[in-house]
Order: structure tokens, then C-alpha cells, then sequence
């Protein structure tokens, strides 16, 4: 088994931009992924100004970066819109042409799921955008919809999440490869203390040769002095280093 990425989600304005890029820089399978919701997510806000000017440093820095689509921006996408405020995040570029976001994750089992998803929209998104890759959370409950956007014949990654982003662990809910040709990933509960037990389980449910990436976030968090969970780069640095640690005892390296 290869990890493709390891995914700190969770990144806001309570860190510092250079923390991220440093961290990026130092572990190169390591990437960063901003929550992204209407109702805190847009210009002019604080999250979404910090956000824009670490695009704007990973021009030149080259560390992986996604956004993962929440709520009222989840729907709009699955309607075939994409909202303006992202549109402008996703046309930053590299000096290369490559887009800073290299990932972009619709969030479709989190929250309010009540909502009517047209796959064939949702693929003229992916077609439109064919230089991000785009994930989708995976559940049983989301299983029709996800059979729909393959029929569509579009590229597409899926996440193993059903707790819905809340960051709980429900191993026994993963499985191993969802649909051919499109890879699988892991979310739920993955934190520093527990992710090489975690990569030992998921190792089981996949072939040998396959590539997969993992994803952390509410364990990623620590309590600032003002009382609110933000993410804490020491515990991404620990839970990088260990997944990391993990893939050159026991998996493979493309």
C-alpha cells in the first residue's frame, strides 16, 4: 500500500502562513485543506483573506493544498455551480499553470445531505475543472449517488467518512476499494496517537500495489488561549511524521 497524501484539514487565519508552508516544504507527501462553508468562507472574511494569501505564497512554494466544500457551497455544486467566491481560489496558479489547489473535496455526507444531487452537472464541474482532482465523501446512504457520477464516465476520488467530518472512528465502516478506477481514501478519528494502527487495518482492505491517502482533522486541534479548538501544526508535524514513519517500515514508494 502507498500513501499518496497525508491530509491536515482544518488549516484557518489562527495559523501562520509560514508555519504551513514549512511544514509543507519539509514533508513532501503531506497536504493542507481549508474547510470552506458560506456562511464563514467568503471575500472579505478573515478566513477566506488568509486563506487567498497563502495561495498566493504557494506560487512559488510548491505545497499541496485543497479545499473541502461544505453546506450551502456543497449544494450549489451539486445543482452544477460552482459559487464565484471559489471560483477565484480555484484559478490561482502556479508559475508552472498547474492550480494551487490540487484537490478539491465535496462534503456531500457532512452536515445536511437533504439535497438533490445531478450528477451530470456535477460532472461538467469536473470536466470543466480537469486539472483538480476531486474527492467525494463516501457512505452507504450516498451509494446512489456516487453509481450515478460514475456513469457519467468522469474522474473522481472517494473518502471512506461516515461519520460526516465529525471525526469520529468508525473502522468498521471501511472497506476496501469502492469502485474501480477511482481511488479510496480514509477518513474518521485518524490522529497522531492512532494512525499506525489505523494504517495496519486499512492495509488489510487494500491490494499491495494500490495507492491511498489519509485524512486528520478534529484530532489535529488544540485549545488556543481564547478557548477555541484551532488546528495545532505540532500535532500535524506528529501525525505526518508517524504516517510517514508507517510508509517506509511497511508500504511502498512510487
Amino acid at each position: 500500500m502507498n500513501i499518496e497524501y497525508i491530509t491536515c484539514s482544518g488549516i484557518s487565519f489562527n495559523n501562520d502562513i509560514e508555519d504551513i508552508i514549512d511544514l509543507g516544504k519539509k514533508y513532501l507527501l503531506a497536504e493542507f485543506a481549508v474547510q470552506a462553508s458560506p456562511k464563514s468562507f467568503y471575500k472579505g472574511s478573515p478566513k477566506y483573506e488568509w486563506f487567498n494569501t497563502l495561495l498566493s505564497s504557494c506560487k512559488v512554494n510548491n505545497i499541496r493544498i485543497a479545499t473541502h466544500v461544505n453546506l450551502g457551497y456543497c449544494k450549489d455544486m451539486c445543482h452544477g455551480v460552482v459559487p464565484c467566491d471559489l471560483q477565484d481560489l480555484w484559478n490561482v496558479k502556479r508559475k508552472n499553470g498547474e492550480p494551487v489547489i490540487g484537490r478539491v473535496q465535496i462534503n456531500i455526507n457532512g452536515g445536511n445531505d437533504d439535497f438533490e444531487f445531478h450528477a451530470d452537472k456535477v460532472a461538467d464541474i469536473i470536466r470543466e475543472y480537469s486539472d483538480i482532482k476531486f474527492i467525494f465523501q463516501y457512505a452507504p446512504a450516498q451509494r446512489e449517488r456516487i453509481e450515478q457520477l460514475a456513469e457519467q464516465r468522469v474522474p473522481f476520488s472517494l473518502l471512506y467518512d461516515v461519520s460526516g467530518g465529525e471525526g469520529k472512528l468508525y473502522r468498521d465502516s471501511w472497506g476496501g476499494i469502492i469502485l474501480p478506477n477511482h481511488q479510496t481514501g480514509y477518513a474518521g478519528g485518524l490522529s497522531p496517537d492512532n494512525i499506525a494502527e489505523n494504517l495496519d487495518y486499512i492495509n488489510k482492505l487494500l491490494p499491495p500495489d494500490c495507492s491511498t491517502w489519509i485524512d486528520a482533522e478534529g484530532r489535529l486541534k488544540s485549545v488556543s488561549p481564547d478557548g477555541k479548538k484551532v488546528f495545532d501544526t505540532r500535532l500535524a508535524e506528529k501525525y505526518i511524521e508517524r504516517a510517514i514513519a508507517w510508509q517506509m517500515k511497511y508500504g511502498y514508494q512510487k
